[in-house]
């Protein structure tokens, strides 16, 4: 197949099926538009790749660009939090959109769903609050599956760009179960 169009601050995501292994590209902008389109890259033999494009239903997010992409424990759900759209502004405010939702993406059925509400919850040894909460919104934060004691598992994203410009040092946890 033909490769998706130009773009950066896209995800990419390494999925390990009983045959090969799939690399999901998710979202990202070129010079004037963000994206919310996926498309995988392939192994098909002898170091060989082929593109394609699957078509996905469900609950789609919006175009995004700065997100994270979080591969979790079953092995072909994908969690997508966070982002932002610089070319849309916030219809509450003028600053750009800055998303802090989360979505749920199937790759054996490439069916969206909305994902888990982050929640601040980061404290230190004694129970105190580590950091102030940045709040849901972020763009340019790291995102990782971690273990936690309570649900099992869980994403944690820290740090990034919040609204109005300000930075974040705060985790937020996102329920992997």
């Amino acid at each position: 197949g033909v490769a998706p169009p130009h773009r950066s601050y896209h995800s990419s995501t390494a999925i390990k099926t009983d045959d090969s292994t799939r690399l999901v590209i998710f979202g990202g902008n070129d010079d004037s538009k963000c994206f919310n389109t996926v498309h995988l890259l392939e192994r098909v033999g002898n170091g060989k790749f082929a593109w394609s494009h699957p078509k996905c239903s469900g609950d789609l997010p919006k175009p995004r660009t700065g997100h994270t992409a979080t591969l979790l424990s079953d092995g072909h759900t994908i969690l997508i939090y966070g982002g932002w759209d610089p070319n849309t502004e916030d219809e509450h405010s003028d600053e750009d959109l800055v998303f802090g939702d989360s979505f749920l993406l199937d790759t054996k059925t490439w069916t969206w769903s909305k994902g888990p509400n982050p929640r601040f919850g980061a404290t230190n040894q004694s129970g105190k609050s580590a950091a102030t909460n940045g709040g849901r919104s972020r763009v340019g934060h790291s995102a990782v599956l971690a273990p936690c004691s309570s649900d099992g598992l869980q994403v944690l994203a820290f740090g990034g760009r919040l609204p109005d410009n300000e930075f974040a040092n705060d985790f937020q946890s996102l329920s992997a179960m």
